[in-house]
């Protein structure tokens, strides 16, 4: 009997996240309104791998329900974007979108996609004057504030907090000890987030 693997960015996104968390450091020598350069782009070349992957993780996580829990076989809506995907999933789903909306954990999340974005898209190269870094502002965050590692670990908790908060709300639930590659040889169970109506699952592994 032949087996089928699946691959699951959103374990891959969180692996590599992780990675650049502990990479990281509280403390960037900000003495005197000016920062230690190096510990400075230290955290913010790790910070900003995190945020990027966090979103990636995200992406993936909403593009695996349209996939393989709506399936979804078009490619249209797979070209919005991750809030306009969010909502349409709770439209199919039957659910209030604004609900999601009012928690802590989305709040989070549009906060830290605002710095990402920024940091991508970025336009204005002055910072300030004086006779070293000082401290300035990405995304209306400063940076002496976000890019820290205690900052980043909340925004990773508040990420995983959100994609369940979703898949609660639409009554999908989560394989979270799953590898990057799933094979479906034992269970079936081959995905990050699942719909268990159709795959009988009776574990405390699945939330």
């Amino acid at each position: 009997m032949a087996f089928s693997y699946f691959f699951n960015m959103e374990k891959l996104s969180l692996s590599i996240a992780q990675e650049h968390i502990q990479g990281m450091t509280e403390d960037m020598n900000y003495i005197d309104n000016f920062f230690d350069d190096d510990k400075l782009i230290n955290n913010l070349k790790n910070g900003f791998v995190e945020l990027t992957m966090l979103n990636s993780f995200i992406e993936s996580f909403v593009n695996t329900i349209i996939d393989s829990c709506m399936k979804y076989d078009g490619e249209v809506l797979l070209k919005c974007s991750i809030d306009e995907k969010i909502e349409i999933i709770f439209m199919y789903y039957g659910k209030d979108f604004r609900v999601l909306k009012s928690k802590d954990a989305w709040g989070t999340y549009k906060s830290a996609s605002k710095v990402r974005n920024e940091l991508i898209h970025f336009k204005k190269s002055y910072i300030g004057d004086g006779t070293g870094t000082p401290d300035f502002m990405i995304g209306k965050q400063r940076i002496s504030d976000f890019f820290i590692r205690s900052k980043l670990e909340k925004i990773y908790e508040k990420y995983i907090e959100l994609t369940d908060l979703i898949a609660n709300m639409i009554g999908l639930k989560i394989y979270k000890e799953i590898g990057v590659f799933g094979c479906d040889g034992k269970d079936g169970l081959v995905n990050y987030v699942f719909n268990p109506e159709e795959i009988i699952v009776d574990d405390d592994r699945f939330e």
